[in-house]
C-alpha cells in the first residue's frame, strides 16, 4: 500500500543530508512525497560563490544566495525521486526561524492539505537553533499525525539515541549523488562522501544492515481500520 509522506528541513540540503536514502526509497516504492523547507538557506552561502559581488547590496545578494540554494535542493530532491511541485520552500529568514503562532498556523495548514501518513522532521536534541525552531513548529502543526520521526543531522547532539532505523543500502550511492548537487556547499566538511558513508555505516551496523538511516520515534500509532 503506498503512503503519504511530508519531510521537513530547516534549510535546502537537511532532508537530503538526514533521510535522503530514506526518500528515495520512498519514491522507489511510489509514496507520494512532499517536501516542506523552512528557510532558502542563504546564509549558508559564501559571498565568493557570486559574481560581482563587491557591488551588491546585502538583500539583493541573499536573495542570488538563496536562489541559488533552490535551484540546488530542487536539482537534488529531483534526482532522489521527488516532483518540483511537491517542493514548498517557505522563504522564511536564514539563521532566524522562529516559533511563533503565526508560523505553526501557516505549516499546520500545509499539513493539513497533505494529510501525510509519516512525517520527517528535525530531531529536538541540535545544536543548530534553526533545526530546533524547525522542529517545534513541525510538531506542534502535525499535532493529529499519528506517525513522526526525528532525524539526525551534522549538528545533531551526541545524546541522539536512535530507536528507528531503515536500511538505505540499495539508496545510498543515489543519496551520495544528490548531495553532490549541492554546489555552494562543497567544501564542508559534512558533505563530504566518507563522512556521509561512515555515518550510514555506523548505523548500518547497530542496525545491523550495511547502510542505515537513524531516526527517534516521536509518534507512532497504528490504526486498523475496520472492514
Amino acid at each position: 500500500m503506498h503512503i503519504k509522506i511530508l519531510a521537513i528541513g530547516a534549510h535546502p540540503d537537511d532532508v537530503e543530508l538526514g533521510l535522503g536514502g530514506c526518500i528515495a526509497k520512498h519514491t522507489n516504492d511510489r509514496d507520494f512525497v512532499s517536501i516542506l523547507i523552512f528557510s532558502r538557506g542563504e546564509k549558508g552561502v559564501s559571498d565568493d560563490m557570486l559574481e560581482n559581488n563587491e557591488v551588491m547590496d546585502e538583500e539583493p545578494k541573499n536573495n542570488l544566495k538563496g536562489q541559488k540554494r533552490e535551484y540546488e535542493t530542487k536539482n537534488a530532491l529531483f534526482h532522489l525521486g521527488v516532483k518540483e511541485e511537491n517542493i514548498t520552500i517557505f522563504g522564511l529568514p536564514d539563521t532566524r526561524i522562529d516559533d511563533n503562532n503565526k508560523i505553526v498556523d501557516e505549516i499546520f495548514k500545509h499539513v493539513d492539505k497533505i494529510k501525510p501518513d509519516l512525517i520527517y522532521t528535525h530531531n529536538l536534541e541540535d545544536d543548530h537553533l534553526d533545526h530546533v525552531s524547525t522542529s517545534l513548529i513541525s510538531l506542534h502543526a502535525a499535532r493529529k499525525i499519528q506517525k513522526i520521526l526525528l532525524y539526525e543531522s551534522p549538528s545533531t547532539r551526541s545524546t541522539f539515541s536512535p530507536n528507528y532505523f531503515v536500511d538505505v543500502s540499495t539508496f545510498l550511492k543515489k543519496k551520495l549523488d544528490a548531495l553532490k548537487m549541492h554546489k555552494t556547499q562543497i567544501g564542508k566538511p559534512y558533505m563530504e562522501d566518507d563522512i556521509i558513508l561512515s555515518k550510514a555505516r555506523f548505523r548500518g551496523g547497530q542496525a545491523k544492515v550495511k547502510y542505515a538511516e537513524a531516526f527517534v520515534v516521536y509518534r507512532m500509532v497504528e490504526i486498523k481500520k475496520e472492514k
